[in-house]
């Protein structure tokens, strides 16, 4: 599968915070997207999802144009964003056959407890999610995130509120999920989790996709230096173009 914006723009009033920009994105990739804070990464991710509608330009799903309108789109989307969006009065159990009736899937209580297990709650007893530490909060969220089998992982710093043990738990389902050839797009800064598992890193600047690095055993001094050039660079083309 394919999963591409094509000349994407939006903006916000007179402030343009995409422009133009081409994304491409392969079955069985882990692209991880960096940039500086308020760069755009999140307001991409809402476009992609279907959560936002751009200003100009397309997404498209193997080339045909994304109709974000329709469940079964909707569907092949599994989605994390900064807020956790559950139920606090419900169970972890009760959250995921909540979003399951929704979304219109079938989740059999063999299911639900496999996937609960997955993400590393499966001993939980059950109790308001009110209850739940941050971080089970957020093993909670990753749980919904893939309970369609989605084609497609949006994941925006979904490494929050995570433990050595729970990024761990993260990184081993997101080598799972990209062997099982799903598309995964991820914004984080725990750039020494993400390194171990990602395809490539695709830097947001200015608007754009300013490069997109391979990751061949890169460090993280040697990550950090490529972006810093990219970044650095950029910002010394606008400059001596409006001087």
């Amino acid at each position: 599968m394919k999963f591409e914006a094509k000349q994407l723009c939006k903006s916000y009033g007179p402030q343009r915070v995409l422009l133009n920009l081409d994304l491409s994105l392969q079955s069985g990739e882990v692209v991880c997207l960096l940039g500086q804070n308020g760069a755009g990464k999140s307001t991409l991710i809402r476009l992609l999802s279907g959560l936002l509608k751009p200003t100009s330009g397309e997404i498209t799903m193997d080339g045909m144009l994304a109709d974000f309108s329709e469940a079964e789109v909707r569907r092949k989307i599994g989605l994390i964003l900064h807020q956790t969006f559950l139920y606090e009065q419900l169970t972890g159990a009760e959250n995921l056959q909540l979003y399951a009736r929704l979304y219109g899937t079938k989740l059999a209580e063999g299911d639900l407890k496999q996937l609960m297990a997955r993400v590393g709650l499966g001993k939980v007893r059950p109790v308001p999610v009110r209850s739940y530490s941050r971080g089970m909060k957020q093993r909670l969220t990753i749980a919904r995130a893939l309970l369609n089998n989605p084609q497609i992982l949006l994941l925006d710093e979904p490494y929050t509120g995570l433990d050595q043990q729970g990024s761990a738990m993260l990184n081993q389902l997101l080598a799972e999920e990209q062997e099982n050839q799903r598309i995964i797009l991820v914004t984080t800064h725990e750039l020494s989790f993400i390194r171990q598992v990602a395809s490539r890193f695709a830097i947001l600047h200015r608007g754009r996709i300013a490069e997109s690095i391979p990751n061949a055993n890169l460090s993280l001094d040697e990550l950090q230096e490529r972006y810093n050039a990219v970044v650095n660079y950029r910002a010394k083309v606008q400059v001596e173009a409006v001087s």
